[in-house]
């Protein structure tokens, strides 16, 4: 993964839980570089794109054992289709 993955140590086991983050794919907005915050803007055709490229990349490299993302349609959208594509389940 790219150096923005992380992971954290856990018990003295050694065991530990790697958490990756994944920013949405790109919508209209993004593309017209207009601020959303909390805005409800769906993802376009790059945007979905986008996440089944990053799932792709995830199911092979890091087998999430789950999704977790925010209800905006853009970010739930991403996860849906990652979940998706890695056969995990979405909170």
């Amino acid at each position: 993964m790219s150096s923005s993955a992380s992971s954290v140590e856990g018990d003295a086991a050694g065991e530990f839980t790697e958490v990756v983050i994944v920013r949405h794919g790109e919508t209209s907005w993004n593309a017209s570089r207009i601020i959303q915050g909390h805005l409800d803007a769906e993802l376009n055709d790059i945007g979905r794109q986008q996440a089944v490229a990053v799932a792709h990349r995830l199911s092979k490299e890091v087998k999430p054992v789950a999704i977790y993302s925010s209800d905006l349609k853009r970010a739930a959208e991403t996860a849906q289709t990652i979940a998706r594509i890695c056969n995990v389940p979405n909170h």
